[in-house]
C-alpha cells in the first residue's frame, strides 16, 4: 500500500524529506514572504493605491478586496514557488536552508514548469480558499456581526489532510506531490 509500519518508515525515510523539514522551510518561506510584502505594502502598493483613488471604501466590497490581494500577494508568492522550486536549486530559500529539495518521481530530475505549477496550486488552495472565505461576500473585519462561514472548515480540514498525508505516506508525499508526480528528497551531506 501507500501507507508503510513503523519499521519500513526507520529504514526508507531518509531519503524522502518528512513534515519537520518540511514544516520549517515552509514557516521560513512564510515569514519572508510576509516580511517582503509588508514592505511592499507601505512602499509600494499604498503609493500605489492612493494615487488610483483605492480609499478604504474601495475595500468594503468583497470582491474589490480579494482582486487586490491576488495581484498583491497571492500572485506574487505563486511565482515565487513556482520558480523557485523550477529553478536549479530545486527548492525555495526556505528549503535550501532545511537542504531538502523537490524533483520530479520519474526521473529525478527537476520538475517541468507545468508541474511546478499545479504543485504550487494545488499546495496553495487552503491559503486561498482562506482568502476567499474572508473576503467574500464582504470582508469580515468590515462585518458588524461577522457569521461563521464554511470556507474555514474546508481550510482545516484540507490542511489535516495535507500534513497527514506527509507524515503517513510511505514516500513523504503530500497531495500536491501525488497530483503534480513529484517528491521532497534530502540533499545528500
Amino acid at each position: 500500500g501507500i501507507f508503510m509500519t513503523e519499521k519500513q518508515t526507520a529504514v526508507q525515510s531518509n531519503n524522502y524529506a518528512g513534515i519537520l523539514p518540511r514544516g520549517l522551510a515552509y514557516l521560513i518561506d512564510c515569514t519572508m514572504a510576509y516580511g517582503a510584502f509588508v514592505l511592499l505594502q507601505v512602499f509600494l502598493f499604498s503609493p500605489i493605491r492612493d494615487a488610483l483613488g483605492f480609499t478604504e471604501v474601495w475595500f468594503h466590497s468583497g470582491l474589490n478586496t480579494q482582486l487586490y490581494i491576488l495581484t498583491t500577494i497571492s500572485i506574487p508568492i505563486w511565482l515565487y514557488f513556482i520558480l523557485s522550486e523550477k529553478s536549479h536549486y530545486q527548492a525555495t530559500i526556505g528549503k535550501r536552508i532545511m537542504k531538502i529539495y523537490v524533483t520530479d518521481t520519474q526521473s529525478a530530475k527537476p520538475m517541468s514548469f507545468r508541474q511546478s505549477t499545479l504543485r504550487t496550486f494545488i499546495k496553495l488552495l487552503p491559503w486561498e480558499l482562506s482568502h476567499l472565505t474572508t473576503n467574500i461576500p464582504s470582508p469580515l473585519w468590515y462585518e458588524t456581526n461577522p457569521e461563521f462561514r464554511i470556507g474555514f472548515v474546508a481550510v482545516g480540514l484540507l490542511m489535516g489532510l495535507y500534513i497527514a498525508m506527509v507524515i503517513f505516506h510511505k514516500r513523504r508525499q503530500g497531495i500536491h506531490d501525488l497530483i503534480a508526480q513529484t517528491i521532497v528528497k534530502n540533499r545528500k551531506k
